[in-house]
């Protein structure tokens, strides 16, 4: 039986991941997402994946690796900020 190409009713290409910005006025935190390519940037998220905080001094940021591997290998997009920072912090 071959594996089911959508999730949420959305095909896996229309998927990102991506950052959104959370926190205070002069104070962003920022999660780590999966949504719809086309959806607004504080829309619906589907699942949540990880979290930034650029305020501390070692600049955190947590990414649940498992999920982050399981859509990878469904092919969802990553944004080019979200591949800058596992390169940069987690590699």
């Amino acid at each position: 039986m071959l594996a089911s190409t959508k999730v949420g009713g959305y095909k896996f290409n229309r998927l990102i991941i991506r950052l959104r910005r959370k926190g205070h006025v002069h104070y962003p935190l920022y999660e780590v997402v999966l949504m719809c390519k086309n959806s607004r940037s504080q829309g619906k998220i589907l699942e949540r994946l990880g979290f930034f905080n650029p305020h501390i001094e070692s600049n955190v940021f947590i990414i649940d690796s498992s999920r982050f591997a399981f859509w990878l290998n469904r092919g969802v997009t990553v944004h080019s900020t979200v591949q800058r920072y596992i390169v940069k912090f987690l590699v």
